[in-house]
């Protein structure tokens, strides 16, 4: 379909173990993703989560199924298109922010654009403008680490949206954060990607924040189960 934004079928990833013993992370996963909508991936530590959004980002590859982003089987890419496709399509966002502590808040946005080679003065008119959109505006020059672990994801989250992705994947935007400020955040994400037009994946453990979500994917022992 036109709108198709992520599709797996019938997935299963596989991990050699020490001793020759494997561990099937997932196992059949069949799922479907279409237009601007939220997900919200839960299920119990260890139940494939983590791995679902490896393979949704082309970070990973199936050892069995197709993995399809805007139509391309990643498995068929090489690993140079996988990179750059993800540079285009998709923006992730992590638990603990992997922002770079040495540059201002404006130049951790920025960096998607810096390694993609973009043309510096528009990426920067609209890393300036996402951080106003989540009332960082008058913090954008300072450095990245004088600013709180809420702040720091939301200069995750202006950085995930720079290059405008059709999809990102948050694995536990929250989970560093405290219920008030990760509800900050969480609204922001979806108020966000919803505007853009960007579909969403995200992992999380939360009940309440799941509920947000469009739709709710559950995860058991490598198994989607049926919504």
């Amino acid at each position: 379909m036109a709108d198709e934004i992520l599709s797996f079928r019938d997935v299963t990833k596989t991990y050699a173990l020490v001793g020759g013993a494997t561990h099937a992370a997932l196992r059949g996963v069949t799922a479907d993703l279409h237009g601007a909508r939220a997900v919200a991936l839960i299920g119990r530590s260890g139940s494939g989560k983590s791995t679902f959004l490896h393979l949704a980002a082309g970070i990973d590859a199936p050892t069995s199924g197709a993995v399809r982003l805007l139509g391309s089987d990643l498995a068929a890419l090489s690993d140079r298109e996988r990179t750059l496709a993800r540079r285009r399509a998709v923006g992730l966002v992590f638990q603990f922010f992997h922002l770079l502590s040495h540059l201002s808040v404006e130049d951790n946005v920025l960096v998607p654009a810096l390694i993609a080679g973009d043309d510096l003065p528009p990426v920067r008119a609209r890393a300036r403008e996402l951080l106003g959109r989540v009332g960082l505006a008058d913090r954008m020059r300072q450095p990245v680490q004088k600013l709180s672990g809420g702040e720091m994801q939301r200069v995750a989250l202006c950085r995930a949206l720079l290059r405008r992705p059709r999809l990102v994947l948050a694995d536990e935007p929250t989970g560093n954060l405290d219920d008030a400020t990760g509800q900050v955040v969480m609204d922001l994400l979806l108020r966000m990607a919803r505007e853009e037009g960007s579909a969403l994946v995200y992992v999380t453990h939360s009940r309440d924040l799941a509920e947000l979500a469009d739709e709710v994917w559950r995860l058991h022992s490598g198994v989607l189960e049926a919504p």
